[in-house]
């Protein structure tokens, strides 16, 4: 049998439970004080889908903690009160959560499974690791894809109880940085590093601009268009 590999960075043994990364060619642990924390796409995850939802219960304050909670934090899978490690319960609530779409949870299962696969196999890492790679971007290409069938379907809801316009609008639509004002269409404040558009209503002068972010922008710009053409 071959022996698990040993992680570069810490020169500990990585055993097939714990989360790893892969740097050029080697084998490393995502975060050699935590071998066995989230992975960046499964925090993606709570955050996209389940940010309202308990998604741990933490056995030592006998509380159940949000994933709101959990994000706030600079450790995102220890409870905020008493630092116990809940990483567990959150990873199963991911993989069990039907909020989550099933083809993305299976993309995430799978490039979890091709992770441990490419840890207890070390001695075929020139087959499995681009097999991990592989996993991890599609299950990233799935999320990106889910996200914004999502987002259409929040604008389209938008549209039709009239909170964001179908026309009445200028021709042109100005840009700027981002003032931390809440997105019209996905709710998330535009931060200043990002560009936002903003959008006034010529039919009602009097309504406040609506700030978008530029990929929402163009979002609503297309159902709106989309919509118009259909009616």
């Amino acid at each position: 049998m071959t022996p698990n590999p040993t992680c570069l960075r810490c020169w500990q043994v990585i055993s097939p439970a714990d989360t790893i990364e892969l740097d050029g060619d080697r084998v490393v642990h995502l975060d050699c004080r935590r071998p066995r924390r989230l992975t960046f796409d499964e925090q993606a995850l709570l955050y996209q889908y389940c940010w309202d939802h308990a998604v741990g219960e933490c056995v030592s304050c006998a509380r159940s903690v949000r994933t709101n909670e959990l994000l706030s934090s600079p450790d995102t899978d220890l409870c905020p009160q008493c630092r116990t490690d809940l990483t567990d319960g959150v990873r199963a609530h991911i993989y069990s959560c039907t909020t989550i779409p099933a083809d993305v949870r299976r993309r995430a299962q799978d490039a979890r499974a091709a992770g441990h696969k490419l840890v207890k196999q070390r001695g075929q890492a020139d087959v499995l690791m681009p097999e991990a790679e592989v996993a991890v971007a599609a299950l990233r290409v799935a999320m990106k894809q889910s996200a914004l069938e999502r987002l259409r379907r929040i604008i389209r809801v938008k549209l039709r109880d009239g909170s964001l316009p179908y026309d009445g609008i200028p021709a042109t639509t100005p840009g700027r940085p981002g003032d931390n004002s809440p997105c019209g269409a996905c709710d998330h404040d535009v931060t200043s590093p990002q560009l936002m558009m903003v959008v006034t209503r010529h039919a009602s002068p009097r309504s406040a601009p609506i700030p978008f972010h530029a990929d929402c922008f163009e979002l609503w710009d297309e159902e709106r268009r989309t919509s118009k053409s259909s009616s």
